[in-house]
């Protein structure tokens, strides 16, 4: 099993409802912060979701950090990287602009939203019930 499928059932562990899901939802978890999780784009057989945790700042509104675009292909059961931002900047697995395809920065956002997602099984993240049903009706 490669990464992406690992990274796929992670992420279903966390959004069991993510094949029926039509608007955003939120991973909660006692004593941590909500992780929020928008969908993008929806086709057939992809999914493009923004996953952010907001960090609070002490003067102003809160900020996206880390922020994650991913893209889920339901019948390969596969998640890859996009891109990746925080307080420190941003990166692009693939930059339309340069039509630029970067192999490095693909395997270091797919293995940083590997450890994302582990760190929010540990804590105990999930989307409550009640939303799972909201999102899917």
């Amino acid at each position: 099993m490669d990464l992406y499928q690992k990274n796929y059932i992670k992420l279903l562990q966390l959004l069991p409802s993510l094949h029926e899901m039509n608007g955003p939802a939120k991973l909660t978890a006692l004593g941590h912060t909500d992780v929020h999780v928008d969908m993008i784009e929806r086709h057939k057989h992809r999914l493009v979701l923004r996953m952010s945790h907001y960090l609070q700042r002490l003067h102003g509104a809160a900020i996206p950090d880390p922020d994650m675009t991913i893209e889920v292909f339901p019948l390969a059961e596969t998640v890859g990287a996009l891109t990746y931002s925080d307080c420190f900047g941003s990166r692009k697995v693939f930059c339309p602009e340069l039509m630029a395809f970067s192999p490095l920065a693909k395997a270091e956002l797919n293995n940083f939203l590997e450890q994302w997602l582990t760190k929010m099984i540990a804590e105990g993240r999930s989307q409550p019930k009640s939303e799972r049903r909201e999102n899917a009706a």
